[in-house]
């Protein structure tokens, strides 16, 4: 054999084989990740409007009879925002079927009274994949708020129309 040819099949091995020597070893290693579940969407809150007004920074909550939230994930994390509500900054991990989230009200929502600014509203559910539409179950709490007990809450997904041409 040549050392043209020598080299030639040098090159191809290491241009072509590693290559997919890599690829291979990518999709085997690939089959075991699995995508969070999604909770993207609209969510409505369904908990006793009494108990809720009753944490600080709770009343704003309980205002509106339609309760909802929006969730905008990206893998496991997300960010919260209050649906008709008040302006709020507020971020979460999802791990498994586990939410939690921080809520930190805006300067007009902390002028309520007894919420103050520095309070952070603390959201800790599980997700229920398996019903539909699917639904969360938690508990709202305010942190450092020892006096304060924690609101059993409920929120159920709400669907989204089909988009026209959508298959």
């Amino acid at each position: 054999m040549s050392r043209t040819n020598t080299n030639f099949i040098i090159a191809y091995a290491l241009l072509v084989g590693l290559p997919i020597l890599g690829l291979v070893g990518i999709l085997k290693s690939g089959r075991v990740l699995a995508a969070p579940i999604s909770v993207d969407g609209v969510w409505k809150l369904q908990t006793d409007p009494v108990l809720l007004a009753a944490l600080p920074c709770g009343k704003t909550l309980a205002s509106s009879p339609d309760a909802a939230f929006t969730i905008s994930q990206s893998g496991r994390n997300f960010t919260l925002s209050l649906k008709d509500g008040p302006n709020s900054a507020a971020s979460g991990v999802l791990d498994g079927t586990s939410l939690k989230a921080s809520l930190v009200p805006s300067a007009p929502w902390s002028e309520e009274a007894g919420c103050g600014s520095g309070r952070e509203i603390s959201l800790v559910a599980t997700v229920n994949p398996k019903a539909n539409p699917r639904s969360l179950e938690g508990t709202l709490s305010v942190k450092q708020c020892l006096s304060c007990a924690p609101v059993d809450f409920r929120a159920v997904r709400v669907a989204t129309p089909a988009k026209k041409g959508s298959h």
